[in-house]
């Protein structure tokens, strides 16, 4: 077993090792744009070799204190952790975790911290590596729960009566474009504005700036999609969608003018970007959390379960050297 720290922005490898599993948290186009915009992260990216054959891959950036040296997967996105090749068995999982381990101490780091992507995201859904990362010392320090949607059982008929109403009263009078061409700051600032004015509601910021949204979108410009809801030809809601892996969609955004509540703006773009997820042959739509810590937004989860959206935990792993 070999570990090897890289630059994955020249490394090949890499790319390679994603074609068989893609997922854009781990894509470089994504990971370097936080280089792009001066995030000043200390990269850790490591690729793990058996027999010249990479059959992990792991990004990871470095978190220094006065007191602690952590090793975290991964600032700048989502969530990250170890990406597996297929049908791996269980002392390969260890196998590469120890080594991992290995690397740690080696390289003077005190704590690591690994966020995971939901179990059910895996071509074939298992919980196996989780369980080489507890017998390997790792603790669950961290958890939220995120509303998915299993998109091959997903159907308008299925919805309950008020919420089929609901969106065919919204039909009447709403409109969903999908914008894909000439996607730049001005192009983009109504979009952006109504994204901002709703989470400033929130006491919150973006993840991203309108600068930052219009370079990803057109460096992963199949991998981003960006809808709108407009009334009277007015932009009233939006929504980003990551296209996260070949069969998972990621809600990223969602967001509606408050001045258009009445009018269940949300409900009617959530409905019709799940509608577009399932007519693209997606497996599965990630609506997103419905907790802030360890405080369930039971509102929330509620709205989303309306939309045949389960639960499932996205977990964080701690270990301490």
């Amino acid at each position: 077993m070999e570990i090897e720290k890289t630059d994955i922005s020249k490394n090949s490898d890499w790319e390679d090792f994603l074609n068989t599993d893609y997922n854009m948290f781990y894509d470089k186009r994504f990971l370097c744009y936080n280089d792009e915009f001066g995030k000043n992260i200390k990269w850790h990216h490591l690729l793990f070799r058996e027999r010249n054959k990479v059959i992990a891959i792991l990004p990871g950036n470095e978190i220094q204190n006065e007191t602690d040296k952590t090793f975290v997967s991964c600032d700048g996105v989502s969530f990250g952790g170890f990406l597996w090749r297929d049908k791996l068995k269980i002392m390969d999982f260890l196998n590469v975790i120890e080594k991992f381990k290995s690397y740690l101490s080696s390289n003077g780091f005190n704590k690591c911290l690994i966020r995971n992507s939901p179990y059910i995201y895996q071509k074939n859904a298992n919980e196996e590596y989780e369980y080489a990362l507890i017998l390997s010392g790792f603790n669950v320090s961290r958890y939220s729960i995120t509303n998915i949607v299993d998109l091959n059982n997903f159907e308008f008929e299925k919805l309950k009566n008020p919420k089929k109403r609901s969106i065919q009263k919204s039909a009447k009078m709403i409109s969903i474009d999908l914008m894909e061409e000439n996607i730049n700051e001005d192009t983009l600032r109504e979009f952006y504005d109504i994204l901002y004015s709703n989470r400033e509601l929130k006491h919150v910021r973006p993840t991203h700036t309108l600068e930052e949204l219009v370079y990803l979108k057109n460096v992963l410009k199949y991998r981003i999609k960006l809808f709108t809801a407009k009334i009277e030809n007015k932009v009233v809601g939006i929504c980003t969608l990551f296209l996260v892996k070949d069969d998972v969609v990621l809600n990223f955004y969602l967001a509606a003018d408050e001045e258009h509540k009445k009018d269940r703006v949300s409900d009617y773009l959530l409905y019709k970007t799940i509608e577009w997820s399932k007519l693209n042959n997606y497996r599965l739509y990630d609506i997103g959390t419905s907790n802030v810590g360890n405080e369930l937004l039971q509102g929330l989860f509620d709205f989303k379960k309306k939309f045949m959206a389960d639960g499932f935990l996205r977990k964080s792993y701690t270990l301490n050297l």
